[in-house]
């Protein structure tokens, strides 16, 4: 970023592109870790809440004042955090409007400086709850109560992480949720054409979480069952998820946009797979699902 603030050129500006997804699909990964007690910190919709309001953003950058965290930790997350820099570096999928409005335009160019420093801090606040405050409370709940239980909250993270992907990243924007008619932009990271990236990288946490980690759910539930079946099932549904995931190689805009068939199998393999969770194995670990909020992770 600060190249790119040297120098605004096209090559500094693709550098940024590529930082840009790479912060987007690691951040992703934490969603199968916003569990209850860390939710309520907000850390989540500061560093990326989505979809974004480019009016207000705007409304914002014609200030013309000095963009640092005094300034941005007070705005609405609609306004910052990695979906805001999706717009900035974007636009409305024009990354070429999106470079010469940023050089152009200094304030703007600070605007997009000082919501990344906005979002390291963010981040790095993010890392000291856990570190500082939550680690040994998490690791040493254990009550009867599924929210003072680090199982309970861990496996139902899970759950709802699944929920919100199925439901609000991939339901709504294709129309099989509540309503046929499909509304692209309410798909994360739209701008870019980046949503499977992203989508893919929280599922594959979520994976090592059940299966890889080394306290994984995979190994209790064997145990509990003696035998390996659910988790086989399991790993074949990841399987199945993870090749229609591949096969929509032109992204998840404009598969939709061209009412591609395998949209609505990765919505119904997602299914399959919470079913699997919050039936078979919730059963077997007699752990309570807790309600849903597939508003958000």
């Amino acid at each position: 970023m600060e190249d790119f603030k040297r120098e605004t050129t096209a090559t500094n500006f693709d550098k940024i592109k590529r930082q840009w997804l790479v912060s987007s699909i690691a951040f992703a990964k934490t969603n199968a870790y916003n569990l209850v007690p860390v939710k309520e910190g907000f850390y989540h919709t500061n560093i990326y809440n989505y979809p974004i309001n480019t009016a207000l953003i705007e409304n914002n950058i014609a200030e013309n004042v000095i963009y640092d965290t005094d300034y941005l930790h007070t705005k609405s997350t609609v306004t910052k955090g990695l979906g805001a820099l999706e717009y900035l570096i974007y636009n409305n999928q024009d990354s070429i409007k999106a470079l010469v409005l940023l050089q152009e335009d200094e304030y703007r160019l600070d605007y997009m400086l000082g919501v990344t420093k906005e979002i390291l801090r963010q981040v790095n606040l993010l890392i000291a709850f856990w570190e500082e405050n939550y680690k040994e409370n998490f690791i040493n709940s254990k009550d009867l109560s599924c929210t003072e239980n680090a199982r309970c909250l861990a496996f139902n993270q899970i759950i709802n992480l699944l929920d919100v992907i199925r439901v609000t990243k991939i339901g709504k924007p294709a129309g099989l949720e509540s309503s046929e008619n499909t509304n692209i932009n309410l798909l994360q990271a739209f701008r870019s054409k980046k949503t499977l990236h992203i989508i893919k990288s929280s599922i594959e946490e979520i994976e090592y979480v059940y299966t890889k980690s080394s306290i994984n759910f995979s190994e209790i539930v064997d145990d509990i069952s003696g035998s390996n079946q659910i988790s086989n099932e399991i790993a074949n549904s990841f399987k199945e998820i993870y090749s229609t995931i591949d096969g929509l190689n032109i992204g998840l805009y404009d598969a939709i946009s061209n009412n591609d068939k395998k949209v609505e199998s990765l919505y119904i393999s997602l299914s399959k797979l919470i079913r699997f969770f919050s039936v078979d194995v919730a059963s077997m670990l007699s752990v309570s699902v807790l309600p849903t909020d597939n508003d958000g992770d």
